[in-house]
């Protein structure tokens, strides 16, 4: 109880004074926000820019929202500075990736090979049949699977942190009807999971749920890491179409 009452007068004082070294206190008190956002997606930016910069990012985000931040209104902190760290780390990720355009094209060349391969052979070819048909060596496959695991999982995190950050205010509550709107999508989300395969169900249980990462996913159901990623590419495309479609 005494450290929500020493968050309060923090907060009190700072509101009423703005002073800058009382905001530092806060920015550090709260820093540990950036800190697990980033480590969290930094599977994703790794080939978009440093880390320093995306930690840079999330604080110069944290900054904004203890100023824009209203303490008569029932929302905690922790949950809207989360909200728009957040979305400030994936809008700035995205804003450096400069390849969607290649990721795409090599998506689309990877889904008609297993789709012509599968038909040929009468069963889901392997990976090195995959990159064989496409006469790259595995290394460069696995590149490819890596590459468009990140931008199925930028794109979705994109999408869920722009409805999340529609639905959490600092300025008002929760309307009913915005209430209801983020029930409703929450049931639209469970319902898209439903619909995926058991593997892609799975992955996506063992990966957001259990917070494993596909390394270690992949060895729990004994597959390569590329296919690991590339399941987990798959479900991540059809959750985000679904939840396109809804919005």
């Amino acid at each position: 109880m005494e450290n929500i009452k020493d968050d309060n007068d923090l907060w009190e004082k700072y509101f009423q004074t703005k002073d800058v070294s009382i905001r530092n206190q806060i920015i550090e008190r709260y820093s540990y926000i950036v800190k697990i956002i980033a480590m969290r997606i930094r599977g994703m930016y790794h080939q978009y820019g440093e880390v320093d910069d995306i930690v840079n990012e999330g604080i110069i985000a944290l900054i904004d929202a203890i100023g824009r931040f209203d303490l008569s209104k029932d929302i905690k902190f922790e949950t809207y500075a989360t909200i728009r760290v957040k979305g400030a780390i994936i809008d700035y990720v995205r804003k450096q990736a400069w390849t969607p355009r290649r990721v795409n094209k090599n998506r689309k060349l990877i889904e008609n090979a297993e789709k012509e391969l599968n038909i040929k052979l009468g069963r889901n070819p392997s990976e090195l049949e995959i990159a064989d048909y496409l006469k790259i060596d595995i290394s460069e496959y696995s590149k490819i699977i890596l590459e468009t695991s990140n931008s199925s999982l930028l794109s979705f995190e994109d999408l869920v942190s722009e409805v999340s950050y529609k639905n959490f205010s600092a300025s008002s509550e929760l309307s009913p009807e915005d209430n209801f709107a983020k029930i409703e999508m929450e049931k639209v989300l469970a319902e898209a999971i439903e619909q995926l395969n058991e593997k892609e169900k799975l992955i996506i249980s063992l990966y957001y749920k259990e917070e494993l990462k596909l390394k270690d996913i992949a060895k729990i159901l004994q597959i390569s890491n590329s296919r690991a990623s590339q399941i987990h590419s798959q479900a991540l495309s059809k959750l985000n179409n679904s939840m396109r479609k809804y919005i």
